[in-house]
């Protein structure tokens, strides 16, 4: 028995290459079909399996089938095949380091894979370094352009990407495009260049004859840049391309009916969004109802846990941890890692456990504290719009008592980045919810932190108002 999940969460261009470029590229540069579909099954793109042999195996499950047509064969392609197969038994460690190996000889493909593999582990440090080894390929860049943004290295991020912006290196093909162009926006955010961002944004969206399936990142370009409600009208037109825009804009927006309506509608060209819809929507732990999710923590099973966020996931990673399974935590970024030849019966990512199990709460603990304190910034560098305003802050302070420190609050306001240590304690504490990040705005966080109140965005009106609705929440905490 075994989960995937820390395997197939990928990136929203897996399956949209421009698949006649590459063959046109391999054909004139040699390229075998061996190395064709290793660096398809690197980026993530299911279209490998149509190489047949190990390649379909591995996409079709058989993984024992695949290791064998690997170590049958020679040369890089078959040893990337192999990295990949290890992985999906579960020998994390065994098939990075293949994949390590392979990429300190120079293989691109290799490269592409430990990228991405280490960006899905959490390890945005490594895939940022592996990736800055192919500063021209295009789904190597965006790799790298997004571990940096995770890590805050704005300009770094942007080095990535410059080179496809300007037109220096070729993008293969417009999703590509537009996934670049969302890492774009929310720098310009993160660095308050609001001009040059609604700029950007107003362009993209308004551009005549843009491509259909650009249409659900540039939504959410539109969002970022301030301007959610043309983008609306803008893909208004029946096409299940514009449909899955407006179904990206309504998750955005936090409304989970009308994105659970319009994904349905969508049908395949929405499904990327599922996981941040399932988020939303809070009912992960309710779905895991077949017999192997049941028996998945019993005795005797070898269950082992990646982490992928350092606090993020901490009650469900608990909760996991008491069922009656062998369940051992492990994190690629700090090189807590199993034995190289360790192969349990189940591998999960830290996030896929909200699926098959409700969090273990943290219980809120009396503290002595008295008045309330901001711990600054609470929401920046989100979006036109979207960024905490400093009026509602006055309209707090003027009703509220204030403490003379963090420490000796009662209760701490901040961001949702800085609460989870206060959260671990059990402290009462506020968030001010990050729009558009479906963990903050579905009701997950509240089941699993007895301490923790949230104040949200309104799909509407925005942050208006939000300063007498985050009094009403420190109410409740007192």
């Amino acid at each position: 028995m075994l989960t995937d999940s820390v395997l197939v969460k990928d990136y929203r261009t897996r399956t949209c290459r421009n698949h006649g470029v590459d063959i046109l590229l391999d054909a004139w540069c040699g390229t075998s079909t061996d190395q064709r579909a290793a660096m398809l099954l690197a980026e993530g793109d299911i279209r490998a399996s149509a190489h047949g042999g190990g390649w379909r195996q591995l996409a079709e499950g058989d993984v024992v089938g695949a290791l064998r047509c690997a170590r049958s064969g020679g040369g890089n392609a078959m040893r990337l095949l192999e990295a990949e197969a290890l992985i999906a038994t579960g020998a994390i460690v065994a098939g990075l380091q293949q994949l390590a190996a392979l990429h300190a000889g120079g293989d691109p493909a290799a490269t592409v894979a430990l990228a991405r593999r280490r960006q899905l582990l959490g390890n945005c440090a490594g895939a940022e370094q592996a990736a800055a080894a192919l500063p021209l390929h295009a789904q190597a860049a965006l790799i790298g352009a997004r571990a940096a943004l995770t890590r805050n290295r704005l300009r770094q991020a942007l080095r990535f990407l410059e080179p496809f912006l300007s037109g220096a290196a070729p993008l293969p093909e417009p999703m590509l495009a537009g996934a670049m162009a969302v890492i774009a926006a929310s720098i310009l955010a993160r660095q308050r260049q609001v001009d040059q961002l609604r700029s950007f944004a107003e362009s993209l969206l308004m551009a005549p004859g843009l491509s259909e399936d650009m249409a659900p990142t540039i939504a959410r370009v539109a969002w970022i840049g301030g301007l959610a409600g043309r983008a609306w009208n803008r893909f208004a037109a029946d096409s299940p391309w514009l449909t899955a825009a407006r179904a990206e804009l309504a998750l955005l927006a936090g409304q989970s009916r009308l994105a659970t309506r319009l994904m349905q509608q969508a049908g395949k060209y929405a499904s990327p969004s599922t996981p941040a819809l399932s988020l939303l929507q809070g009912e992960l732990a309710t779905t895991a109802t077949t017999e192997g999710d049941q028996r998945m923590f019993d005795a005797g099973v070898a269950v082992h846990i990646w982490r992928t966020h350092p606090h993020r996931w901490r009650p469900w990673i608990d909760a996991a941890v008491r069922t009656d399974a062998n369940v051992p935590v492990f994190d690629l970024t700090a090189g807590i890692l199993p034995d190289v030849q360790s192969i349990p019966d189940v591998v999960l990512d830290d996030g896929s456990l909200a699926e098959l199990l409700p969090p273990s709460p943290v219980p809120m603990r009396h503290w002595a504290g008295k008045g309330v304190w901001f711990g600054e910034p609470l929401c920046r560098g989100i979006g036109i719009g979207h960024d905490w305003p400093d009026h509602e802050t006055a309209i707090v302070r003027q009703a509220t008592r204030q403490a003379t420190s963090a420490d000796d609050a009662a209760v701490l306001i901040c961001s949702a980045e800085a609460a989870f240590e206060r959260l671990g304690r059990g402290l009462r504490t506020v968030v001010i919810a990050p729009p558009g990040d479906p963990f903050w705005a579905g009701p997950l966080p509240e089941r699993a932190w007895q301490s923790l109140r949230i104040v949200r965005s309104h799909p509407r009106d925005g942050w208006t108002g939000a300063g007498a609705r985050l009094v009403a929440a420190l109410e409740e905490l007192a």
